[in-house]
């Protein structure tokens, strides 16, 4: 009995080590367990941190690179859900990436860079793509387009007679996403530059255009233009270099193809001379009338887009006459856009006179035989819609600014100012400023897909006594966003 009972507690005490030894084994694998899971966790914890701090980075880098304009709080997000957040003010940068938004596990990693003249900054000027436009430049004789490379300067006409000629913008810019000077358009630009206008003779020169045209069917090897007809300013006819006297064919084109520049297309034109008829652009089959713009009496800046396009407008002579209405005022149909009228009192949302409408310069102000060096501040904003309005088309807004208080070509007067500054719309201040310029067109569907890409310059031309120098400086321009 005595043995047995000694068995019993054997048994007992060996059951007892084997529960304490199965609880001792379960609490560390628990512990092991916990150990493991929260290893794992902050594995994945710092992971997320990491891919947090790259998506701000790549955020902060895309800032940069495409000079994206102030933000309160724009996202960029990945197919995979992760995104980046963008702060914009001033020169300050605020890239915040996030991993796993809205989840217990959402990680976010902020960086921070200022960058001097960032608010500022426009995508394409003069002082740094300026090489960009001296391989753009296309004329009738060497020399009437003069592009600066050292001084950041472009000066039309150089004082020469019976020339014509352009210069585009030809290069790369990444921010406009541009190639070989074909730039998107996407939602619009903004632009600014300062020009200054002298002159030999008393003849009042004709002029030149500020213009954009669409990258579909034209190229940085566009060109306008006519050896007989300088009113064309370059930007109308089909770029003929001489024509025979007697069978008035064409010797050859500027463009090599005879093709003009293609519609759609617009520009702002700054026209001192009057060429005030009204008849088609051809006397006859063969001679050219220099009076068929149907120019106002005054000196004067308007928008011009393209002309009639119909057969009325052609001559046998001009092998793609369809162009050579494309800066006559008033031309243009019902479906596309009309130019500019010579109307100074009631046409003012696109013809300015500087005579009839405020600001009141005179009716000579932009050759303004009294003032020795005439210099203007110029600025100009197109807002490009990407849906269609009620009437089943697209609207391009234009607006247009014009400064006259200007000592010399720096201008200093609107050097770093709202002005000058195209990342920003205009005016930003209290009271307005109005544009003196306002118009808004409305492209169909095919036109519109063809200025989906454009290209962008300026367009002069002198006749036989209009010996006329413009000088172009300070420009910038700015892809909105």
């Amino acid at each position: 009995m005595e043995d047995r009972m000694k068995l019993l507690h054997k048994k007992g005490t060996i059951l007892l080590f084997v529960v304490v030894a199965i609880t001792a084994i379960s609490a560390l694998g628990t512990g092991i367990y916990f150990m493991t899971t929260t290893a794992t966790f902050s594995g994945l914890d710092a992971n997320d941190q990491n891919r947090a701090y790259q998506l701000a980075v790549a955020g902060r880098d895309y800032a940069l690179a495409k000079n994206l304009t102030a933000t309160a709080g724009r996202d960029f997000t990945f197919t995979t859900g992760d995104k980046f957040r963008l702060v914009i003010s001033g020169d300050n940068i605020a890239s915040t990436g996030i991993v796993k938004e809205g989840t217990p596990y959402e990680a976010k990693r902020t960086i921070t860079i200022t960058k001097t003249g960032f608010s500022s900054q426009a995508d394409i000027s003069f002082p740094k793509d300026i090489a960009s436009f001296a391989s753009g430049v296309k004329e009738s004789q060497a020399g009437f387009v003069n592009v600066d490379q050292v001084a950041a300067k472009i000066a039309l006409g150089e004082f020469k007679t019976s020339q014509f000629g352009s210069v585009w913008y030809s290069g790369g810019a990444t921010q406009g996403n541009c190639q070989n000077g074909k730039c998107d358009f996407g939602t619009g630009f903004r632009a600014y530059y300062i020009f200054k206008v002298e002159r030999l003779s008393s003849a009042i020169p004709h002029g030149f255009t500020f213009a954009i045209f669409n990258g579909n069917n034209n190229s940085s090897a566009s060109a306008g233009g006519d050896s007989e007809m300088p009113e064309l300013l370059a930007y109308a006819g089909d770029s003929c270099l001489s024509r025979n006297p007697w069978t008035h064919a064409c010797g050859g084109f500027l463009d090599a193809t005879g093709k003009g520049i293609n519609p759609p297309k617009m520009a702002v034109e700054f026209d001192g001379r009057q060429n005030s008829g009204s008849s088609d652009f051809c006397n006859s089959d063969f001679d050219a009338n220099s009076n068929s713009r149907a120019d106002g009496t005054r000196n004067h800046m308007a928008y011009t887009f393209w002309g009639s396009n119909a057969d009325s407008t052609k001559c046998s002579s001009r092998e793609n006459s369809l162009t050579y209405d494309d800066n006559r005022h008033g031309a243009g149909s019902g479906a596309d856009p009309i130019n500019a009228t010579a109307n100074d009192t009631s046409d003012t949302s696109d013809y300015f006179t500087g005579y009839s409408q405020s600001p009141r310069w005179g009716s000579e102000w932009l050759f303004n035989p009294s003032v020795p060096v005439p210099v203007y501040a110029f600025r100009i904003e197109v807002e490009r819609h990407l849906s269609k309005n009620a009437g089943n088309k697209y609207e391009y807004t234009i607006k247009s600014w014009i400064k006259n208080d200007c000592s010399d070509i720096v201008c200093s007067n609107h050097a770093n100012t709202s002005f000058d500054n195209t990342k920003l719309s205009y005016p930003i201040t209290v009271p307005l400023d109005l544009p003196v310029l306002t118009r808004t067109i409305q492209l169909d569907q095919p036109s519109h897909d063809k200025f989906n890409t454009f290209l962008f310059g300026w367009t002069a031309a002198a006749g036989g006594a209009s010996q006329e120098k413009v000088t172009l400086d300070k420009f910038q321009i700015y892809f909105i966003k």
